[in-house]
């Protein structure tokens, strides 16, 4: 009997690290706070404003995730994110939300999972409005500036090839260096991810009022947040907390009229007037309700970062609900 209490003292010992290990909500709850990793350089993404305020869509990603498990959009700590392997390097932070492209090596590579789509991304065009230019292969034989980091330079290339298509690639590496180019006339057009695009566009001499961005991408970039592979309780928080958004602009749901009562049976259980989905998610039943009233939905959260509402003026585009002819689609929260 010793031998054998002694032998289960011993697997007691080995194993109680992996029994005391805290879930990844159990440290944001004892933290007070969820930890966003954000790259604030891009305006409507993710930037702050002279009182060092954070703002952008990716931001609201965090500040939604933090009005689910707490109820309060603002207890986020930001954390400036270089990169992917970051987040598996570093414990500080729990969630990525940084205008990254989902890829299989990205999270493969990382151990790391994407949530889902925030915002149909891809490499596009901007172009002088008195132009006329309405088609990419409308610039044929001319010098095109392009954005010299990552792969825009190359993605270009093999767009124009494949449409027999000649053009010079000129690199600029931000607003200024793309503002003296076009005004010289080293180049006549700009590509890079349309995001960038958009956000170079307000910082630029006359700004949306004298450049257009075409409506044809050549390439896909889907950009989502990422969390990490085992914390999977998280990874649906997260998951269901962007869905949510996406469901309340499906239903009209928005965060002035989150209140009103309604008599939709699937509408109340979303709001948590009917239990049962917070349960789920291991939440207050009216988590989803604390998102849209604090935070808005994603029509709410696009138009004021980077729509009609902002200063950046960008189209839904790919980005409109999928009732509207976009791709944006959530599965049902019941």
């Amino acid at each position: 009997m010793k031998q054998a209490l002694r032998w289960i003292a011993i697997v007691l010992a080995i194993s109680w690290p992996s029994f005391a290990h805290a879930s990844r909500l159990e440290t944001i709850r004892a933290r007070g706070a969820v930890a966003c990793g954000v790259w604030p350089v891009v305006a409507g993404f993710a930037a702050t404003d002279n009182a060092g305020r954070y703002h952008g869509m990716d931001v609201d990603i965090c500040r939604a995730v933090a009005a689910a498990i707490f109820g309060d959009p603002d207890k986020v700590k930001f954390v400036m994110a270089q990169n992917v392997a970051q987040l598996k390097e570093s414990d500080e932070m729990d969630i990525v939300a940084r205008r990254i492209t989902w890829s299989l090596t990205r999270a493969t590579s990382n151990g790391l999972m994407f949530g889902p789509i925030t915002f149909y991304d891809g490499q596009g065009f901007l172009v002088p409005r008195k132009s006329d230019v309405t088609d990419p292969k409308q610039l044929a034989g001319k010098a095109v500036c392009v954005h010299d980091q990552e792969l825009h330079a190359e993605t270009m290339t093999s767009y124009f090839t494949a449409q027999n298509v000649t053009v010079t690639p000129v690199p600029v590496k931000n607003a200024p260096q793309l503002d003296q180019a076009l005004a010289a006339g080293r180049c006549v057009a700009f590509s890079a991810d349309v995001s960038m695009i958009a956000a170079w566009r307000v910082a630029m001499k006359g700004g949306v009022e004298t450049y257009d961005i075409l409506a044809q991408m050549i390439s896909k970039e889907p950009l989502a947040p990422l969390v990490r592979q085992g914390d999977d309780q998280f990874f649906e928080i997260v998951r269901w907390s962007i869905f949510a958004m996406i469901v309340a602009e499906e239903y009209g749901i928005t965060s002035q009229n989150v209140d009103a009562l309604r008599e939709d049976a699937e509408i109340r259980q979303f709001l948590g007037v009917v239990p049962g989905n917070g349960a789920a998610l291991g939440l207050k039943e009216t988590w989803a309700r604390d998102i849209i009233k604090t935070v808005g939905n994603y029509g709410e959260v696009y138009d004021r970062n980077v729509g009609a509402g902002s200063p950046i003026k960008l189209d839904r585009g790919p980005n409109r609900l999928w009732t509207d002819g976009g791709l944006m689609y959530a599965p049902r929260l019941r």
